[in-house]
């Protein structure tokens, strides 16, 4: 098993590097993160139908997003607006359908705003300190890359466990 999240801290960093270096991570990376998600949940004891009904959540609720801010920009622009369309990279959807498929309900939620919010502050101070403003955000290479993170503090020794909602929920009821 720790092969396995060393191929997937592995695999982040190379979606990371991708994103900053060329604002493009190859799509074929996204089904591979997926599967490997997969494979860690079954190998920590996770099986069906119980893994299925978070995953289902978490896409729900990334969907609603989706389709939320694409009316907000239709309503702004007073036309159809496709935020996949030079709003929001395919990279960026597949990047959260990808931890869909891994993280807990809850868990879910905390990282989406969490990284958010990292990667507005992480943007914002890159593009003033750089020589070269650049409008593209590299949003799934940032939340990789923030992901790598979380994920290393879950798997080695921060007693976080991003399948279950327990650490998150005794943080709310202290």
């Amino acid at each position: 098993m720790t092969a396995l999240r060393l191929f997937i801290e592995a695999l982040l960093l190379v979606i990371f590097a991708q994103d900053i270096k060329h604002r493009a991570v190859y799509w074929f990376l996204f089904p591979v993160l997926m599967l490997l998600f997969l494979t860690l949940q079954f190998l920590q004891g996770n099986r069906p139908p119980g893994m299925w009904q978070p995953v289902l959540v978490n896409i729900t609720f990334l969907l609603i997003q989706l389709v939320v801010v694409s009316a907000y920009f239709s309503v702004k622009n007073k036309k159809w607006i496709n935020i996949t369309d030079g709003f929001l990279g395919w990279g960026d959807v597949l990047f959260l359908c990808s931890l869909c498929f891994y993280l807990s309900v809850l868990n879910f939620l905390f990282f989406f705003v969490t990284s958010l919010v990292l990667v507005i502050v992480i943007w914002l101070i890159w593009q003033v300190t750089a020589k070269q403003a650049d409008k593209h955000v590299p949003l799934a290479g940032l939340q990789a890359l923030i992901f790598a993170f979380f994920s290393a503090a879950c798997w080695w020794g921060w007693g976080l466990n991003l399948t279950n909602d327990n650490w998150l929920l005794q943080i709310l009821y202290k």
